[in-house]
């Protein structure tokens, strides 16, 4: 029987947009061509299909809901509620194209976390989401991944890709702090301390800053078309790094790496996932593909024997600085998995969807 998966990730919503007013903590507004996609995959050809849908990671951009004002670092599960409720108010276009999705019986939904939504290992907001979808607090077809940063569907594993980096990674043995007679709060990594307390406050002034990439060629205009605020930038983000290496915590997590170690991983970023996916495909046979998300930048690599590696980008504008693909651009990628007889087979895929003739600029 020929089934179906469909992987999306990096949506990054926030808590909407309103009329006449900017909203720089919320890149996401394409509600509507979201919601012509899984409306194509749950009608029509295949509205009697099973397809699956991967939400693999930073769906929501929960680092950059304030609460009154501030991006508090002690999240807890009554903290992390309020931040996914005012994200789900934000979207309710988004939603109801997810309980569209899910009304086709034959169609599932698995959600796994990325680094800016990990307040999703609190079962009180799975159980929030899954509430804003189905109206219930369990479904049997809404799935929450995470009892390891990765999961696998016959031949295919997913995995959102923070957990390769050093500064993103959470510590999986220790996902949540205690705190004396109050409730457990997220032990974040330092690459969330560093959103919330440096990235957050320096978007304030520089809108774009956050969705550059490569970075280095903003730093190196900066220094010279923007000197004061970059220098700014270089000083506070060098002493919150000073700040975390002469954190306990820190040496306790990684007591004996070397400062060029450290310097090689945090520095180096995100830029070559795939060869942690072939890695992972020599080491066992039995998978096919690896998808990922996390660098905002789509990829298709074909290994050996037909071995797929899928990076499903971003829906969100970025500005390319690379000179192959100088500018800004908004490209709405997704992976598609048809499994059938053999392995399964796994494309990369961008969606246009209907686009009116004219919007209303909101931002």
């Amino acid at each position: 029987m020929r089934r179906f998966g469909l992987v999306i990730s990096d949506l990054h919503l926030g808590t909407g947009h309103k009329r006449g007013r900017i909203n720089i903590y919320d890149d996401f507004k394409e509600d509507e061509r979201l919601g012509q996609l899984l409306l194509r995959y749950s009608t029509g050809e295949y509205g009697e299909q099973p397809v699956h849908l991967v939400l693999n990671g930073d769906i929501f951009d929960l680092l950059k809901v304030p609460i009154m004002g501030s991006f508090p670092d002690a999240i807890s599960e009554r903290l992390a509620k309020i931040k996914l409720y005012r994200c789900i108010k934000g979207h309710p276009e988004v939603f109801a194209a997810l309980t569209r999705f899910l009304e086709n019986p034959s169609a599932e939904i698995t959600f796994q976390p990325g680094n800016h939504d990990m307040e999703f290992h609190f079962p009180g907001v799975q159980r929030l989401f899954c509430r804003a979808v189905t109206g219930e607090d369990e479904h049997p077809r809404l799935h929450f991944a995470g009892a390891e940063p990765f999961f696998t569907l016959d031949g295919v594993q997913f995995h959102h890709g923070h957990q390769f980096e050093a500064i993103h990674a959470m510590d999986w043995q220790r996902r949540t702090l205690p705190r004396a007679g109050r409730e457990p709060i997220l032990n974040l990594p330092w690459g969330s301390l560093f959103i919330l307390h440096v990235v957050n406050e320096l978007v304030r002034e520089r809108p774009y800053l956050d969705k550059v990439h490569p970075f280095w060629p903003l730093f190196v205009g900066g220094m010279l078309f923007d000197p004061r605020f970059t220098t700014k930038m270089v000083g506070i983000s060098v002493a919150a790094l000073v700040q975390a290496r002469f954190n306990p915590a820190w040496w306790q997590k990684r007591p004996f790496e070397k400062l060029g170690r450290f310097l090689r991983k945090d520095v180096g970023f995100f830029e070559h996932l795939d060869r942690y996916a072939e890695k992972m495909m020599k080491a066992d046979p039995s998978l096919h593909a690896v998808v990922m998300g996390h660098t905002h930048v789509p990829m298709l690599r074909t290994f050996d024997n037909g071995r797929v590696y899928v990076n499903t980008g971003t829906w969100i504008p970025m500005v390319d600085l690379g000179l192959g693909r100088l500018g800004q651009r908004l490209e709405l990628h997704y992976a598609f998995i048809e499994w059938g007889d053999g392995p399964p087979r796994v494309s990369l895929r961008r969606w246009h969807g209907r686009k009116p003739e004219s919007e209303e600029i909101i931002a």
